[in-house]
């Protein structure tokens, strides 16, 4: 059972769902990728391999965030690593050792394990969602409102009522109440 459940799991669903849209067409960005300017490296999948590029952005406390276009896992060296699905908003810890690349398809995720105690997992994907909100502050600072706007246009699910300048303060909401369990 997932440590974070009911209404948070839905609305992390929901967020994470649109924000690998978001990331999506950060990488086609006609003015130039977005994640490589933000810092992140980039690993395609060997020639000839059907799967994911999987984005890396190294973290100055040793943490670092990977990113596909099918969910994401953050990792440190301490507590390990949690892999959040972009379908499915349900934290599987992985030990640090497990938590090797390259990975360019679901299926090469280490199976998710016990964690040491339910704080980890917890904590770790409120880490995770803290990290992609500076993010999207960083990308409405870089490349302005309407530049987002766009994204969101051309997304062919409906949005909602969150416009794009909400969404950093919409997972910061969710890290909060997660954090407050």
């Amino acid at each position: 059972m997932s440590p974070i459940s009911g209404p948070r799991q839905r609305k992390g669903q929901e967020l994470l769902h649109r924000q690998c849209w978001n990331w999506g067409r950060d990488i086609e960005r006609p003015e130039g990728n977005l994640l490589l300017e933000a810092g992140f490296h980039r690993l395609r999948p060997p020639e000839g391999e059907a799967g994911s590029s999987c984005y890396t952005l190294s973290l100055p406390d040793g943490d670092s965030l990977m990113l596909w276009g099918f969910g994401l896992l953050y990792g440190t060296p301490q507590k390990g690593g949690v892999y959040l699905n972009r379908y499915r908003f349900q934290p599987a810890w992985l030990p640090s050792e497990t938590i090797q690349g390259p990975i360019w398809k679901p299926d090469m995720i280490p199976t998710g394990q016990a964690p040491p105690s339910l704080c980890v997992p917890v904590d770790l994907t409120v880490a995770a969602i803290r990290r992609i909100a500076d993010y999207e502050e960083w990308a409405l600072a870089h490349c302005g409102l309407e530049y987002r706007r766009a994204v969101l246009r051309q997304w062919k699910r409906p949005s909602g009522q969150l416009p794009p300048q909400a969404l950093p303060q919409a997972w910061r909401t969710l890290a909060d109440a997660i954090d407050g369990h």
